[in-house]
C-alpha cells in the first residue's frame, strides 16, 4: 500500500468513526428528551383527563382512544430505544472492525464490505413507528 492510500483510508476511518459517534450521541439525547417529554405530557394529559368530567371517564371510546395514544407513546419509546441500541452496536462493531484492520487481520475491502452489511435497515425500523402513527390516527378517530 502506498502512503497516500493509507492516509486516505485513515481519513475515511476517522470520518466514519465521527459519523457513528455523532449518531450514537444524537440518539441518546433524543431518547432522554423523549422520556422527559412523554412522561411529563402523559402526567399532564392524565390529570387533565381525570379532572375533565365524571361522564367522560365512563365512555368506552374515550378509554380506547386513551389506550391507543398510550400504546403509540410506548411504541415511539421502543423505536427510539431500538435505534439508540442499533447505533451503539454499529459504532462498537465499527471500532472492533477498525482494530482488526489496523492489526492486519482483515483487508480494507473486507472492512468496508462488513460495514455495509451491518448498515442495513430492518422491517421493524419502519413497522414500529408506523404502528405508532396508526395508533395516533385511530385514537383521533
Amino acid at each position: 500500500m502506498t502512503s497516500d492510500l493509507n492516509q486516505r483510508q485513515d481519513a475515511f476511518v476517522n470520518v466514519r468513526w465521527g459519523q457513528l459517534y455523532a449518531l450514537e450521541k444524537d440518539w441518546g439525547e433524543r431518547a432522554l428528551r423523549y422520556l422527559l417529554l412523554t412522561n411529563f405530557g402523559g402526567a399532564v394529559a392524565t390529570i387533565s383527563f381525570l379532572g375533565a368530567s365524571e361522564q367522560a371517564r365512563v365512555l368506552l371510546g374515550v378509554k380506547v382512544s386513551l389506550g391507543l395514544f398510550l400504546v403509540g407513546i410506548i411504541l415511539v419509546g421502543v423505536s427510539t430505544a431500538k435505534t439508540l441500541h442499533r447505533m451503539s452496536w454499529l459504532f462498537k462493531e465499527w471500532k472492533s472492525a477498525v482494530n482488526h484492520y489496523n492489526a492486519g487481520r482483515v483487508s480494507w475491502d473486507h472492512l468496508i464490505e462488513e460495514d455495509n452489511k451491518r448498515a442495513v435497515e430492518s422491517f421493524w425500523d419502519y413497522a414500529i413507528p408506523y404502528t405508532s402513527f396508526g395508533c395516533f390516527i385511530l385514537g383521533c378517530v
